[in-house]
């Protein structure tokens, strides 16, 4: 048993983590912003207000709970996002009984930031944070899923994922598919992804590789698709081009237009776009890297869903 922290677990991901943990033998702290604290309730953790820009409060936290490992959850899409991070992971190593931390990755595994001294490179928010804990003395992991399955079963699968449809609108049985359709991409379940993230805790201190991959299922759209018709019926099916995808354009499935009074109608479109020209290249299938493992090998017990379990559980009853 160790005394776990998560930033960022209020909901999301973050809170499928927190609830897996809460369930385990490991103590659970929940790092949250002030305005979190008195709004959200979590069975089983505690919530503690932190200020991501005092890095020195940051350290009294940890050190006040005696957080072994640390699990960052955080939306990190923004530089102010990514310095929250950052100063986590000093905070983190500054702290004496903090051992362990894992960033906000989760996805596709990537290689390691170049650490090279005057390396003329640009790196991402996400790579910051891996030359953020290269320097220092924590052992770290970054977690890989592929794609979350989660959004096939919505609303009726239980899941803390914001909705989002992206290819195949199941409600409507419309879809749009990019490019061939014929790529394979990885996809775990959020619940899933919550269990192995929970049993990588658990593993002997020194033991952690620095990619812990883990798959649910592994299957094209065209796969996907035909999952849903089978459960669902036939769909009205269109296929985009590269280059209609690389002009920012996709099929508008009817699930989209409710979207658009958060996010205008272009920029949904260039995101799905992008989305879809990385389906299309296989960006979301991956095999275990070389300093990886693959979690599934490590933990046999842990029944993964499939697509067709997701898709099952969402929609049977209305085939």
């Amino acid at each position: 048993m160790v005394k776990v922290a998560v930033a960022g677990g209020t909901g999301g991901l973050g809170r499928t983590i927190v609830e897996a943990l809460a369930n385990s033998d490991h103590e659970t702290i929940v790092l949250t912003r002030e305005q979190n604290v008195h709004r959200t309730t979590i069975a089983g953790a505690t919530l503690v207000a932190v200020d991501y820009t005092n890095v020195e409060a940051i350290v009294r936290t940890l050190n006040d709970h005696q957080i072994h490992t640390v699990i960052s959850c955080m939306v990190v899409k923004s530089l102010e996002q990514s310095e929250a991070q950052i100063n986590l992971i000093r905070a983190a190593e500054a702290a004496p009984s903090v051992k362990r931390f894992t960033p906000s990755e989760f996805g596709t595994p990537r290689l390691e930031a170049s650490t090279k001294t005057g390396a003329a490179v640009s790196i991402s928010y996400k790579d910051a944070a891996i030359v953020e804990l290269e320097k220092s003395h924590l052992e770290y992991t970054l977690f890989s899923h592929g794609v979350f399955m989660d959004y096939y079963g919505m609303p009726k699968c239980q899941s803390y994922m914001t909705p989002w449809v992206f290819a195949i609108d199941i409600a409507h049985k419309v879809a749009g598919i990019p490019g061939s359709g014929n790529v394979p991409a990885v996809y775990t379940y959020s619940g899933d992804v919550a269990k192995f993230v929970v049993a990588a805790i658990g593993l002997p201190e020194g033991t952690w590789h620095k990619h812990s991959t883990m798959i649910g299922d592994r299957r094209t759209l065209n796969e996907v698709l035909g999952t849903a018709e089978s459960i669902r019926g036939s769909f009205k099916v269109q296929y985009d081009t590269m280059q209609k995808l690389q002009q920012g354009e996709i099929t508008e499935l009817p699930s989209h237009v409710r979207l658009y009074s958060q996010t205008a109608k272009e920029l949904l479109q260039q995101r799905f776009a992008g989305f879809g020209i990385g389906m299309e290249t296989g960006a979301f299938d991956f095999n275990v890297p070389a300093n990886g493992v693959l979690l599934n090998d490590l933990f046999p017990d842990i029944r993964v869903k499939s697509v067709e379990d997701i898709i099952t559980e969402g929609w049977a009853e209305n085939a």
